[in-house]
């Protein structure tokens, strides 16, 4: 039994990295597919003919042949499989060994593609019980697989049913605050890997905020104190429902704590004053106030920013460049250089953030040389006809104003706000029912929150168009 459960435990940990792969599994050719399948069959095959039904070298085939199945869609006999390769692990190691955790979590991946909601909340429940109570010790692996729970709960909020939203908002804020701590127990203090933990926070907490401000049973779910989606809840404490002002403020609030610690990550013991990190941290607490609605201190941050990239000897024309053009904020990471942030906007498309309007794809154009028209902005000129009986490309133009043309009056939210989209006008909407009202749909555009352009620090006006896949009428 020592030998086979040596070998259990090399091949398994092939397959802890394998089993972080992202949801979406790759476009392999069919013919391949179906190919590697047939080769992990024949081996799955030989292995139990030579008596072996229960061994642990079954495993990485059984693990093999799962991932096939999943690529094809076939997630029964997927959901199947996994089971095998788990209970193979249980009979080698015990009931609750951490070297089940890969399968645990390709059951959910394969749940989640099937549509089985319902099974893969129930596993992540599981799962979540399971490294907090016997996880013997934090690790990477643990960190990194609470980040993927947070994951799967972020496309749960757009997936699954809208009365399970608040429930997939609150687990996936504490998967990752538990990730966070984890990473708190296995590193130093002011570990600089700990950057993205904490920026997750701030992303779940911005769209988290941005759901109570749209209102309805999912904002009064994540306003009501001691939920029934909390994680540890005091069954016997009563609930009550703070007031949409007050939870905004208290998520707005915990963003700036979250965006101290970063600060502090990049300053160091010596906290240094001017570093290109540290410039690009100031950056970042700048879109959190524009986030919400906070115009002057949001335009000192930016100042602020400019002035301190300079400084830290970041070129001139990269500057430009990093600012030349608006961004939808909050961004998907968070980037420490200029450098990486205009590497990694050169690979992807101005994209709205994750979870916006119920996962409805959101792309944001500009065009700096010429005004816009109908003539040089197109769905088809844009690459957008890629639709479907149920949807189709709405294109608005839209307005960023200067800081100057926006109305100053303390404490007050308003429409006009800096980095809103201003002026929204339905330019193309092909194959969309005329007498279909475009208001909903410029109402919901007017959610997206932006970072301005800008020239030495200062805001300046520029224009824009917005593709949104509009659903049509049945």
């Amino acid at each position: 039994m020592g030998k086979l459960t040596g070998k259990l435990l090399v091949l398994l940990m092939s397959l802890v990295v394998s089993a972080w792969a992202p949801l979406f599994a790759q476009d392999n050719p069919l013919e391949e597919i179906l190919r590697e399948l047939e080769l992990y069959e024949a081996d799955l095959h030989r292995i139990e003919a030579d008596g072996g039904y229960h061994g642990p070298q079954l495993v990485e085939p059984l693990s093999r042949i799962a991932d096939s199945y999943m690529e094809l869609n076939r997630f029964a006999e997927a959901n199947s499989t996994l089971d095998r390769a788990q209970q193979i692990v249980r009979i080698e190691e015990g009931l609750y060994t951490r070297n089940q955790l890969p399968f645990l979590h390709k059951k959910i991946e394969n749940f989640v593609n099937a549509g089985d909601w319902r099974q893969a909340r129930k596993l992540q429940d599981h799962i979540i019980w399971f490294y907090l109570n016997k996880y013997v010790r934090p690790d990477q692996v643990m960190m990194r697989g609470l980040l993927d729970l947070s994951y799967v709960h972020m496309r749960g909020i757009t997936e699954d049913l809208e009365e399970n939203q608040g429930y997939h908002y609150l687990r996936a804020s504490y998967s990752s605050r538990v990730a966070l701590a984890v990473a708190d127990r296995i590193w130093p203090r002011l570990e600089q890997r700990k950057a993205g933990l904490i920026y997750e926070q701030l992303r779940i907490l911005y769209l988290q905020a941005s759901a109570i401000s749209k209102g309805g049973a999912v904002g009064q779910s994540l306003r009501t104190v001691n939920s029934r989606y909390a994680v540890s809840q005091n069954a016997y404490a009563a609930e009550r429902v703070m007031s949409p002002e007050r939870a905004i403020n208290m998520l707005r609030s915990n963003g700036v704590s979250f965006l101290e610690l970063l600060r502090q990550i990049y300053a160091g013991e010596e906290e240094r004053e001017v570093s290109e990190a540290l410039a690009m941290v100031r950056l970042y607490q700048a879109d959190w106030y524009l986030l919400f609605d906070r115009k002057i201190r949001a335009l000192q941050g930016y100042r602020e920013a400019w002035e301190m990239l300079l400084q830290a000897g970041v070129g001139e024309d990269a500057v430009k460049r990093l600012f030349a053009t608006p961004t939808l904020i909050p961004e998907p990471a968070f980037y420490d250089s200029v450098e990486k942030a205009l590497a990694a906007r050169s690979r992807v498309t101005m994209d709205a953030p994750a979870a916006f309007e119920d996962g409805i794809p959101v792309k944001i154009f500009f065009d700096q040389e010429k005004p816009l028209s109908v003539e040089t902005f197109s769905a088809h000129r844009l690459g957008l006809l890629e639709r479907n009986r149920w949807q189709v490309v709405a294109l608005f133009s839209f307005n960023l104003p200067a800081a100057e043309d926006i109305e100053t009056r303390a404490g007050w939210r308003r429409e006009n706000a800096l980095g809103v989209a201003q002026n929204l006008a339905l330019i193309e909407l092909e194959e969309f029912p005329m007498e279909q009202e475009t208001e909903p749909l410029i109402r919901n555009l007017s959610r997206l929150r932006f970072r301005p352009s800008l020239s030495n620090g200062e805001p300046h006006a520029a224009e824009g168009v917005i593709s949104y896949l509009a659903a049509a009428d049945p």
